[in-house]
């Protein structure tokens, strides 16, 4: 993922109007990641979503939404356009997964309120999250890189009885920074969770304790970014690369960089 040579455009959209087309490719999703299945066998989750319809939606506007994607090309990081393909957008119903944006396997951004498509940052933001299924092992030497690696140890049921699944990290959950940090969304409400109603939890493997606050170590390395971000190195990425004139200075912003190269930043 170093510096890449000049190459034509190679990144496309493909935008789904019809809801049995767009249900049909979520659910060749589905097979892939068992994303909803994961989420039905965990109370927590399955709670979380009692009353969300997880379908997708027609589209009655594709060709504006077409011609908005097509313009923001200028904005989007050259690296995306040379090393993604065709990506689909799919309309979804507007409850579902809270209303949040995300992305299923393998080039699929799901948008529950299509004007989501406006956000040029929240654009990037979700195809860098695709870039992370599609290099996932590149991406798991970057991490390494800025000092994070894979853990697979144990949390305490008061944090995985109650951990807010994420569809953009479903396949490795938990990572944990500098061998120490364990960051852990849960559900602020266990007896009623809601899917945006959760709070960020911080499982010190070294000492076997928990804590609500940011740890220094992190907070030093990613500067004034939302809670929500410290959730997953891949969270951290796509916001650090999604808005780097915000996050040009932090000691995190400029590790990835020196790890992705400037092509990741550079229309």
């Amino acid at each position: 993922m170093g510096q890449g040579s000049s190459e034509p455009a190679h990144l496309t959209w493909k935008v789904i109007a019809n809801k049995q087309v767009g249900d049909a490719i979520l659910q060749d999703a589905e097979d892939k990641d068992q994303y909803l299945k994961k989420c039905h066998l965990h109370k927590s989750n399955s709670l979380a979503r009692r009353s969300l319809s997880y379908s997708a939606n027609s589209n009655n506007e594709k060709e504006y939404y077409k011609n908005v994607l097509d313009k923001s090309m200028d904005s989007i990081p050259r690296r995306l356009k040379m090393e993604l393909r065709e990506v689909v957008i799919i309309p979804l119903m507007p409850s579902a997964d809270g209303g949040m944006p995300h992305t299923r396997p393998s080039s699929i951004i799901c948008f529950p309120n299509p004007k989501q498509i406006l956000s040029t940052s929240t654009l990037i933001h979700e195809l860098w999250h695709i870039h992370q299924r599609l290099y996932k092992e590149k991406w798991v030497q970057t991490f390494e890189a800025m000092g994070w690696s894979k853990w697979n140890g144990s949390l305490p049921r008061a944090l995985d009885d109650h951990r807010r699944f994420n569809p953009d990290t479903i396949d490795c959950p938990l990572w944990i920074f500098r061998n120490r940090w364990v960051p852990v969304p849960v559900f602020k409400d266990i007896m009623r969770p809601e899917i945006g109603d959760v709070f960020m939890w911080f499982y010190d493997a070294k000492n076997t304790t928990r804590v609500t606050s940011i740890p220094l170590e992190l907070e030093s390395e990613y500067p004034t970014m939302p809670a929500s971000a410290y959730e997953h190195p891949r969270e951290i990425a796509a916001y650090l690369l999604a808005d780097p004139d915000k996050y040009r200075a932090s000691p995190g912003f400029l590790r990835l960089i020196d790890a992705v190269g400037h092509l990741s930043i550079r229309p």
